[in-house]
């Protein structure tokens, strides 16, 4: 597919996703939110792809969404919220459930839209000058995309409180304290830790089993009941001692070599997951 306000790499079992509008510092549009969510399907959907990376080209991540009037190109009919297809419950349940890791890179400016969008995701890190904001407030309205149920998961209560009431503006190391990125890291490192951080998961780590950690980790988000949470998690562990990616991760381990996993997310997921 080709996209216009979105570029899309794939190497080494990574797909590398830059949001492309650098002269409007990323803002964004209906336009890119259709196609943001279309490449995060299209890697989803592709065996050779192990884990993905958002970034933004230029001197921002995302500033917020695009208020100049130039609204690009509109949404094909049938697309509702952010671009997304009505036939799907919410934004935020269609990046919940894919199945493979996406680590947020933040080169620059995240702000409103610009961290909203990127909560669902699985790891976010930033570079050392990037500020993020949530500033909903400020601009006389509310935050989006159920980040009030989301931010205080992530940051906690009274955390999500201040930044949410008073819509201030965070530094990396601020956005670090506060929990809302996992690391910080100089400027010119960010896309090579982000890189390394993927290389991680995608050469040493079994895409089936990753999956189904995600699958767990976000299914259980919500279950309050430790008793069915306990009888999914165990009856996934069942099904992966009988998969030959656990022989494999055994025997690479004992003979000092990496891994050649032997099977692919989606196509030997189990039924339920292969959408």
């Amino acid at each position: 597919m080709e996209y216009r306000e979105i570029l899309v790499e794939k190497a080494e079992h990574i797909a590398t996703i830059t949001l492309n509008r650098p002269e409007k510092l990323n803002t964004y549009t209906m336009t890119m939110g259709a196609e943001l969510l279309a490449a995060l399907e299209e890697c989803d959907n592709d065996p050779d792809i192990r884990v993905m990376v958002l970034t933004g080209a230029g001197k921002a991540f995302c500033a917020g969404m695009d208020m100049s009037g130039d609204t690009s190109t509109p949404p094909e009919a049938g697309e509702g919220d952010g671009g997304m297809p009505e036939a799907a419950a919410s934004t935020v349940k269609a990046i919940f459930s894919l199945r493979k890791p996406v680590i947020v890179a933040y080169n620059g400016a995240a702000v409103g839209m610009g961290v909203t969008m990127t909560l669902p995701f699985d790891i976010r890190i930033a570079a050392e000058g990037a500020r993020l904001g949530m500033v909903f407030v400020r601009r006389g309205l509310i935050p989006e995309l159920a980040s009030p149920w989301l931010l205080p998961r992530i940051v906690g209560i009274s955390r999500a409180a201040e930044l949410m009431y008073t819509g201030r503006m965070l530094s990396a190391r601020e956005a670090l304290d506060f929990g809302l990125v996992s690391r910080v890291v100089p400027d010119d490192d960010l896309m090579p830790a982000a890189m390394e951080l993927a290389r991680e998961i995608a050469v040493n780590c079994s895409p089936i089993n990753v999956a189904l950690t995600k699958r767990m980790l976000y299914d259980f988000l919500a279950e309050s009941d430790v008793e069915k949470v306990e009888k999914a998690n165990h009856e996934l562990l069942a099904w992966t001692m009988t998969q030959p990616d656990v022989v494999e991760g055994v025997m690479a381990y004992m003979q000092k070599r990496p891994p050649d996993w032997p099977l692919k997310v989606p196509d030997d997921l189990p039924d339920d997951m292969k959408r």
